[in-house]
C-alpha cells in the first residue's frame, strides 16, 4: 500500500505535513509506539503511529526520527489528540527525509492500522491469486510438453528467486538466469550424493558468502544416482513463508519435467528391448528400423560406438542400472538406451573419419568423467562401463556390441566403485579372462590357488605374496629375495611350498603362466 493511497481515505482524514513528495513509499505494516528509541521493534517499511507521549523536551524528537528512520520505516503518523505536531518534530522529519503525517483526534489508531492491514491483505490474496494462476499455466505447459528450461527461467522470475536445476552428474537442465560454472555444478551433485538430509545448505568454495539451498527432485522412481536437483540462492532456514512458497512452486515443476523426461525415456526403453537380440541374429535392417526415431540411425554410414553397463550387485530399485546411463550418456543426442540389468546404448558419432575417432574418444573421457562423479553414490553398488572403438555403420554394431561387453566384464574384474573400459584396451590377456564364464573363472582361480590361501590362513604364512612377488620379478630369485627382505633360501622354501601345494613346476613358463593367471582372476 502506497502512503498516498491511505491519505486518499476519506474517513481517515490524514494530512502531508511535510514529506508529500514521497507519497509513492510504500507501506509494509503499521506499527503504534510511544518509545522514544523504537528501532529494535521495527523490521523496515512500517508507518509508525505515535501520540508523542515520548516528548519531554524539544530534543527528543531528534532522537526519536533519528531512531526510526536508521529502522528503516517510511513514514510517521503523528497524533493530535493532545495538542499540535511541535515545530522540532517536523524540523527533525524534514532533517531525516521521512515524511510526517497528522493523524486528528477523531481518527484513532486503530482505525489507522486497520486500514493499512486491509489494504495488504487484499493485496496479499490478489497476488496470491495471480501466482496460482501463473503457476498453473507453466504447470499445464510442462505436462503438455513444453520446453522446461524457459518455463523453469519464466517460473523462478515470477517468484523471484535465482534458481538452478543440475542432475546427478552436475550437468545442467535448467536455470533461471546464467547456469552455474561446471566445477560448480559438479562439486555440488558429488557432494550431494553424500548428503543424508535435505534440504541442505552449503557455500560454494569459490563463493564463500554465497549460500545456496540444494534439495532432490522427489519423484516416484527417485533414486539419488538418477535424480536431478534444485539448487536455490539463499540459506532456507532464513526464509519467510512467502519464499517457501515460491521455491515449492519451482520444485513443483521441477517434479513433474522429471517425470516427464523419466516416462519417455522409459518408454524409448521398451521400443528397443529388442535391439540385442537382433543384433546377435545380424537382422540390421530390423535394428536401422527399430533406431530410427531415436537418430541412433541417423546416417548408417557414420560411426557409432556401442556401451554396455551392468550394476552389480542387482539393485534392488527397478530400472537403476538403465537410468544411471542415461544420465551417463545425455546430452549426446540420438543415444539408444535400453535394457536394466544389462545395459546397451548405442550412440552416433558422426560421419567416419578421423573426426569419428576423435568424437569417440572425447565421449569416452566423458563417460569416465561422470563416472567418477556418481562414486559418492555407489555406496552398495558397483558400476562397471565396456565402450567399443567406434564402428562405421549398423551391420558393425554387433561386433561392437561384443567387445562392449567383453569390456564391461574386464571392468568388473578390475574392481573399483565405477569402472570404465574401452575395447582398445583389451589387447592383452585380460581380454581372454573378461570372455570367460564367470562360473569357469571361479572355479579356475579356486582350484589353484585355493590350497595356498587356505594354508596361509592356517598358519599365517605369506605363500600368496610371495607368488605374487616371484612372478613379478620374474622368477628371479635374488631381485624377488632383496624386495621382499627376506633371505634366498627363505624364497626357496616358501616356492617349494607353493610348488607342493599347487602342483605346478616354476621353473615351467606354462605352470607359471597358469599360476598367473589365477593371481589376475583374485585381483
Amino acid at each position: 500500500m502506497r502512503i498516498s493511497e491511505l491519505l486518499a481515505v476519506k474517513r481517515l482524514h490524514l494530512r502531508f505535513v511535510t514529506g508529500s513528495e514521497h507519497a509513492d513509499r510504500v507501506l509494509r505494516w503499521a506499527y503504534t509506539t510511544d518509545l522514544l528509541q523504537p528501532a529494535r521493534y521495527l523490521r523496515g517499511g512500517e508507518f509508525v503511529l505515535t501520540g508523542m507521549m515520548w516528548r519531554t523536551r524539544p530534543e527528543d524528537s531528534e532522537t526519536f526520527v533519528s531512531s526510526v528512520a536508521g529502522a528503516g520505516a517510511v513514514a510517521i503518523g503523528a497524533g493530535t489528540a493532545l495538542g499540535e505536531v511541535p515545530a522540532d518534530l517536523v524540523q527533525a522529519c524534514r532533517d531525516h527525509d521521512m515524511p510526517l503525517v497528522e493523524v486528528p483526534p477523531e481518527t484513532s489508531f486503530g482505525a489507522v492500522t486497520e486500514e493499512v492491514l486491509r489494504s495488504l491483505t487484499q493485496q496479499r490474496l490478489s497476488s496470491i491469486a495471480e501466482t496460482r494462476d501463473r503457476h498453473r499455466r507453466l504447470m499445464a505447459e510442462v505436462a503438455a510438453g513444453a520446453d522446461l528450461p524457459p518455463a523453469f527461467a519464466q517460473a523462478a522470475e515470477q517468484a523471484g528467486r535465482t534458481a538452478w536445476i543440475l542432475s546427478s552428474t552436475g550437468r545442467h537442465v535448467a536455470a533461471s538466469g546464467e547456469p552455474l560454472p561446471r566445477a560448480d555444478r559438479e562439486w555440488l551433485a558429488a557432494r550431494a550424493l553424500t548428503w543424508t538430509f535435505f534440504p541442505h545448505t552449503v557455500r560454494l568454495p569459490e563463493q564463500e558468502g554465497r549460500p545456496l539451498t540444494v534439495m532432490p527432485v522427489q519423484t516416484k522412481e527417485s533414486h539419488p544416482l538418477a535424480t536431478w536437483l534444485l539448487v536455490c540462492e539463499g540459506d532456507h532456514t532464513a526464509w519467510t513463508e512467502e519464499e517457501h512458497e515460491s521455491v515449492a512452486e519451482l520444485a513443483s515443476i521441477a517434479v513433474l519435467a522429471r517425470s516427464r523426461a523419466e516416462e519417455r525415456a522409459l518408454n524409448d526403453a521398451r521400443h528397443l528391448e529388442g535391439l540385442p537380440r537382433l543384433l546377435a541374429a545380424q537382422r540390421f535392417d530390423e535394428v536401422t528400423e527399430l533406431l530410427r526415431g531415436t537418430g541412433a540411425a541417423d546416417g548408417v554410414d557414420g560411426a557409432h560406438v556401442v556401451v554396455s553397463a551392468v550394476m552389480l550387485p542387482e539393485p534392488r530399485v527397478p530400472d537403476l542400472a538403465r537410468r544411471v546411463v542415461a544420465e551417463l550418456v545425455a546430452d549426446h543426442p540420438g543415444a539408444a538406451v535400453t535394457g536394466d540389468e544389462d545395459t546397451l546404448v548405442v550412440l552416433p558419432v558422426g560421419g567416419w573419419g578421423p573426426q569419428a575417432r576423435t568424437r569417440a574418444e572425447e565421449f569416452r573421457a566423458t563417460l569416465v568423467h561422470r563416472a567418477r562423479i556418481l562414486e559418492g553414490g555407489l555406496l552398495d553398488h558397483r558400476l562397471a562401463l565396456g565402450l567399443s572403438s567406434a564402428v562405421r555403420g549398423v551391420p558393425e554394431l554387433r561386433g561392437a556390441a561384443v567387445e562392449a561387453r567383453h569390456a564391461r566384464r574386464l571392468a568388473e574384474l578390475r574392481g573399483g566403485r565405477a569402472r570404465v573400459i574401452a575395447g582398445a584396451e583389451i589387447d592383452s590377456h585380460e581380454l581372454l579372462l573378461a570372455s570367460v564364464p564367470e562360473e569357469v573363472q571361479s572355479s579356475y582361480r579356486d582350484r589353484l590357488l585355493g590350497p595356498l590361501l587356505a594354508y596361509d590362513r592356517d598358519h599365517r604364512s605369506e605363500l600368496v605374496q610371495t607368488l605374487e612377488q616371484f612372478l613379478a620379478h620374474s622368477g628371479s630369485w635374488q631381485r624377488c629375495a632383496a624386495s621382499m627382505h627376506v633371505h634366498v633360501n627363505t624364497l626357496r622354501y616358501r616356492i617349494g611350498r607353493v610348488e607342493e601345494l599347487t602342483g605346478r613346476d616354476l621353473s615351467s613358463l606354462e605352470h607359471r603362466v597358469d599360476l598367473f593367471l589365477a593371481l589376475k582372476l583374485r585381483d
